[in-house]
């Protein structure tokens, strides 16, 4: 395997572990932010995607790459975006659930 591919899963575990640890320490100390900006999306959803673009940018720019780093790479990005989907999604629903105000019929 190349070190392009060994980086890339490095970067995606890291990324993964560090969002997880900073959601876990920011429930604990949830502070009201602005409307529509949770913990779940700046904690979560900005810092994946920012990975999943760079590692893409990687894949696309970085030359001499074979076939099994190219789909090492594509799989980390893909994982790493959907992970962003999901805290977005979840940040969706917790938002939603904290109006003020709603129906809870």
């Amino acid at each position: 395997m190349q070190p392009l591919a060994i980086a890339a899963i490095t970067i995606g575990v890291v990324m993964l572990v560090g969002v997880t640890v900073t959601l876990i320490l920011a429930r604990r100390r949830a502070t009201p932010g602005p409307v529509g900006f949770n913990p779940w999306q700046r904690h979560g959803s900005l810092p994946l995607v920012a990975a999943g673009l760079a590692l893409g940018i990687i894949a696309r720019t970085g030359s001499g790459q074979t076939s099994a780093t190219h789909e090492t790479m594509f799989a980390v990005t893909t994982v790493l975006l959907l992970g962003a989907l999901a805290c977005a999604l979840v940040g969706a629903v917790a938002a939603t659930g904290r109006w003020p105000g709603r129906n809870r019929a």
